[in-house]
């Protein structure tokens, strides 16, 4: 059985550490993307629908409209409160996890 060094186990958090880095970076890069998208189409559409209900072509029931806006948005809101309140949860029992697994395997 070959014993665990100070070094590897070093070697293991960083290499750790580092991918969630990229990761991390990754997914955000990938969001900012997404969201600025989604900008970008939901502006357009408002605008074609200011357009269209200015020539009379369509009429847009602006009040319901506001109300599906407010909705969505609360709704997201509450997803990215489930989401922190997950990670937050997350991040303790793992740090535990991991710490209790070094040192059991460290003496053990």
């Amino acid at each position: 059985m070959s014993e665990v060094t100070s070094g590897d186990v070093i070697t293991g958090l960083l290499f750790q550490a580092g991918g969630g880095l990229i990761l991390g970076f990754a997914a955000g890069y990938a969001v900012k993307k997404m969201v600025k998208i989604a900008i970008l189409i939901l502006g357009l559409l408002t605008v074609g629908l200011l357009i269209l209900s200015y020539y009379g072509i369509i009429t847009v029931n602006w009040d319901k409209l506001a109300l599906l806006v407010e909705r969505a948005i609360s709704g997201a809101q509450a997803t990215t409160a489930s989401i922190q309140a997950f990670a937050l949860a997350s991040i303790p029992f793992a740090g535990a996890f991991t710490a209790g697994f070094i040192v059991g395997f460290k003496y053990g």
